[in-house]
């Protein structure tokens, strides 16, 4: 039976993973009584809503499934199906992915914001790694300067033209994939050297 004026579209993956956290955030509260007092008591919930968010979203079957990357490529390829399959965006998928793995990884996005003044090149949008390397263990919004161990990857990503592939040599990859994601976005995936 359908209702009258509405909308019955598909939610996106990141409102699934939206509702998901909010759930979580509801059941810490309610269940747990986990009120944050001080930013890292806010920050730590905000964690343990992402992985609850994660663990109730993606399967981990799915992820067993995509374990496996022998180069940076098939590591873009896994994260890109464990989205599609938990019906999540890639950074959830990347993060249940690269937990799994024993080889070292990094992956993530970036926004191209050059600004001279400051020299700075952008910021990782979200980032993920098994091994600490050049985001100290991952994160958000941080910026990129010129002279911070990830600059020569955004040079890269800045030259490539929108909506292109290229695997330059970086110091500290066996495998790099770079994807220029329109005029402003970027992709990162790397297999690690030991």
């Amino acid at each position: 039976m359908r209702s009258e004026g509405m909308n019955h579209r598909m939610i996106s993956p990141r409102e699934r993973f939206t509702i998901a956290h909010e759930i979580a955030h509801f059941v810490l509260l309610e269940q747990v009584g986990f009120r944050p007092r001080r930013r890292r008591d806010y920050w730590l919930g905000e964690d343990l809503c992402q992985e609850f968010a994660a663990s109730l979203l993606i399967r981990p079957a799915v992820v067993e499934e995509a374990a496996s990357c022998g180069s940076s490529e098939e590591l873009v390829a896994a994260v890109n199906r464990i989205a599609r399959r938990a019906n999540v965006s890639p950074e959830p998928a990347a993060k249940a992915l690269v937990a799994q793995l024993e080889q070292p990884v990094a992956i993530g996005t970036f926004v191209l914001d050059p600004l001279r003044s400051t020299r700075r090149l952008g910021f990782r949008a979200w980032w993920v790694e098994n091994r600490k390397w050049w985001g100290a263990g991952g994160g958000r919004r941080l910026a990129v300067y010129v002279d911070h161990p990830l600059a020569p990857v955004l040079r890269e990503m800045i030259k490539l033209r929108p909506w292109r592939m290229g695997s330059p040599a970086v110091d500290g990859t066996v495998s790099t994939t770079l994807r220029r994601r329109g005029y402003r976005w970027g992709a990162f995936a790397a297999i690690l050297g030991g």
